[in-house]
Parts: C-alpha cells; sequence; structure tokens
C-alpha cells in the first residue's frame, strides 16, 4: 500500500469513528468534498501541511495516518457514514 493510500484510508477510519459524512468533514476542515474523496481514494498527494491539518482536526499523531492496520479495517467500510451507523 502507498503512503497516499494509507493516508486516505485511514482519514476515512477516522471521519467514520467520528460520524462525519465527507459534507461534514469540508465544513470542518475547510477542504473542498472533491477533494477529500481524492484523499480517501489515495489519488491526492498530500503536503506534510496537509497532513498535520488532517491529524489536528481528528486530534491524532499524524503518524496515526500512516497505520496499516486501521487502514485495512477502512477498506471494508461501507460507502456511506449512515450506513457504518446502523451497523454500530
Amino acid at each position: 500500500m502507498t503512503s497516499m493510500e494509507l493516508v486516505g484510508l485511514n482519514t476515512k477510519w477516522y471521519r467514520y469513528q467520528n460520524g462525519l459524512t465527507q459534507e461534514d468533514y469540508a465544513n470542518k476542515t475547510k477542504f473542498k468534498m472533491a477533494y477529500i474523496s481524492l484523499i480517501e481514494t489515495g489519488d491526492a498527494n498530500l503536503t506534510c501541511k496537509n497532513i498535520d491539518l488532517i491529524a489536528t482536526s481528528f486530534r491524532i499523531h499524524p503518524s496515526q495516518l500512516f497505520n496499516e492496520v486501521t487502514a485495512l479495517k477502512a477498506k471494508n467500510l461501507p460507502k456511506r457514514v449512515d450506513m457504518y451507523k446502523k451497523q454500530l
């Protein structure tokens, strides 16, 4: 898995853990929804500044965005956060 994929999947993982849709997360971070989609699919080549911003928004250490265990869990998340909430 590439670094971009790891960060993307972990961003998705933490967004779901916080019960946020991409729209909610866009409002929180001031990123555009399209950019969040690119991040989560591993297609965004993020700057260190944006990695720090993502980590800060979730109140985690930036290194947690490179965790392969949670990235693999994120692959199994449903397409929509509201579907995830129903599973809990």
